[in-house]
């Protein structure tokens, strides 16, 4: 399991159709309060930097 302090390795965005250096960005709701109880909603996913979408794994060894 990959720690968030890792550094990430690079992956295939399809959408930029470029390699890049993944980001880390929380996608979560944040602060919340239910019945009284509070807290933090915390949802980070390692995404491409530009356009935020999912990556895939790169294989050098694929022909495009």
């Amino acid at each position: 399991m990959r720690h968030y302090c890792e550094p990430p390795d690079p992956g295939y965005c399809p959408q930029c159709k470029e390699i890049v250096i993944p980001e880390l960005v929380d996608f979560g709701i944040g602060a919340y309060e239910y019945w009284g109880a509070r807290g933090v909603h915390e949802d980070r996913r390692w995404v491409c930097p530009c356009c935020e979408s999912e990556l895939q794994e790169f294989c050098e060894d694929e022909d495009e």
